[in-house]
């Protein structure tokens, strides 16, 4: 037998007997909860330093029914953890379970206290629960709805709008400046938007007041969770009021609008920079002295910047 062939036997006989490193360590599966910390609180002001991540959950049981935790983060002006007691019917008798929802990727410091602030010597485990944080990931992801609010202003052509207007005298155009109260949905309605309701005010002569609803649907552009443009139609209901008159009138607004969408994360939250286009029809306009009845009719552009959460 040649030197290569012992050498090759030999290396037979001896890798089997190493130990497989790789798989003992290998991480507990996704569906068990990992344990975070283990510590017993013996004195007074005594402090657990953990690293707690952002859109998972974590789970902190005490064996003291009477104990709660303060949570502070190790740096200043680090988000506080938000903290849920699990409901009595669900927590062993003479125990304590909490949720933590951290809201920042950081370090905090955590001790037992008693329910009348005095410090407990209590016993603390610390787990990631692995399937209310799936839970929780769903929900940030899923169709929720982001509510936020809109600011506009822009123009608009003129349109006879006066019984004091003569027939054949030419409208002005004026200015508009709006505001409303705003919902988009996440990613399982996301070409869905809608302005809830909103208030305007279009100068001319005269001025109108207008509350409005707008519901918007997104033609092009990404979904939900992305930052980028959108371009969808949209359509303007709304109700006018002149100031020392008793005329009601009406709008029909068919348009388009282009978006540039600013979104954090996987929600629907962020930004929005938006130019919008209407072709307005007006109802209930007495008309111009002279003139033949006819729909009064208006070109108007806007431009603003939404914000949603």
């Amino acid at each position: 037998m040649s030197l290569s062939r012992y050498a090759f036997a030999a290396a037979l006989a001896f890798f089997p007997a190493l130990p497989l490193y790789g798989q003992s360590d290998l991480s507990p599966s996704d569906a068990a909860d990992v344990l975070i910390a283990d510590h017993d609180f013996a004195g007074l002001g005594e402090w657990v330093r953990v690293f707690l991540q952002e859109g998972l959950v974590y789970r902190a049981e005490l064996n003291s029914s009477d104990a709660r935790l303060e949570i502070r983060g190790a740096v200043r002006n680090t988000p506080p953890v938000r903290v849920y007691p699990r409901l009595a019917s669900a927590t062993p008798s003479g125990s304590t379970i909490l949720e933590l929802h951290p809201a920042q990727d950081a370090e905090y410091e955590i001790r037992s206290v008693a329910l009348g602030s005095a410090r407990l010597g209590t016993r603390l485990r610390l787990y990631r629960d692995i399937s209310a944080s799936e839970r929780r990931q769903v929900v940030r992801a899923g169709s929720g709805w982001a509510t936020g609010v809109e600011v506009a202003g822009g123009w608009h052509s003129g349109f006879a709008q006066s019984t004091g207007a003569l027939s054949g005298s030419a409208p002005q155009g004026g200015s508009d400046v709006e505001g409303c109260l705003t919902a988009r949905a996440g990613r399982g309605l996301s070409r869905f938007g809608l302005c809830a309701v909103g208030i305007g005010y279009q100068s001319g002569a005269p001025g109108i007041l207008w509350i409005y609803t707008e519901p918007r649907f997104r033609i092009l552009g990404h979904p939900a969770g992305n930052s980028a443009w959108e371009l969808g139609a949209l359509f303007r209901l709304g109700h006018g009021m002149i100031s020392a008159s008793n005329v009601t009138p009406f709008a029909l607004g068919p348009g388009v609008y282009l978006a540039r969408t600013i979104r954090k994360g996987p929600t629907a939250s962020g930004w929005t920079v938006q130019a919008s286009y209407h072709r307005y029809l007006y109802k209930g306009l007495p008309d111009p002295v002279g003139s033949e009845s006819e729909t009064p009719k208006s070109h108007r552009l806007t431009f603003g910047v939404g914000w949603y959460r």
